[in-house]
């Protein structure tokens, strides 16, 4: 038998049978019950825990994203304040500019036609401009229309938007544009 002699192989299996046998715990049906309770505690602790991190994240993430957020602003109205060269009070100071050919979730103003967007924490003007009229009604309904925004180089960035289909190349500004009327 696979070369073990055999009186050594009963000689080996008589002792284990001989030996007293180990006793074996078997929880008590309210063991087993606390023991899940605790389970869904400890499981409900944990998703209240990432339900209040995904919330503070999504309060700080649309400050570093590149825009500035998900949504921007009508351009401001030429007001008194900082001078257009000069970040205002609650523009970051330093800028991330984006890196090249990564889209970025933008919504683009469409307000008064597609005229200028800020993107990256500067100013981009549509070349060309596509007026008001030439946008489709799907579009007009909300003064913004989602899509991305992908930096094609240092001078040129493009929007592209799926459904209805949109493609806009902006050149980058010096100053901040005057809003429409």
């Amino acid at each position: 038998m696979n070369g073990f002699p055999e009186e050594e192989l009963r000689s080996a299996l008589h002792a284990l049978a001989d030996r007293p046998a180990v006793p074996v715990a078997v929880p008590s049906p309210q063991a087993a019950v606390r023991e899940a309770a605790r389970i869904r505690r400890r499981r409900g602790a944990a998703g209240a825990g990432l339900v209040v991190a995904v919330a503070g994240l999504a309060l700080l993430v649309p400050q570093w994203a590149p825009g500035g957020g998900s949504r921007m602003p009508a351009p401001p109205a030429a007001t008194a304040g900082p001078p257009s060269g000069q970040p205002a009070a609650t523009e970051p100071a330093v800028r991330t500019d984006p890196a090249l050919g990564v889209p970025y979730a933008h919504d683009l103003y469409v307000h008064c036609g597609i005229r200028y967007t800020k993107f990256a924490g500067r100013w981009w003007r549509a070349d060309p401009e596509v007026p008001e009229e030439a946008l489709d009604g799907a579009v007009r309904q909300d003064p913004y229309t989602a899509g991305t925004m992908v930096l094609v180089s240092a001078g040129e960035a493009r929007f592209v938007r799926h459904a209805p289909d949109l493609t806009v190349t902006f050149r980058p500004m010096e100053a901040e544009p005057v809003p429409c009327a």
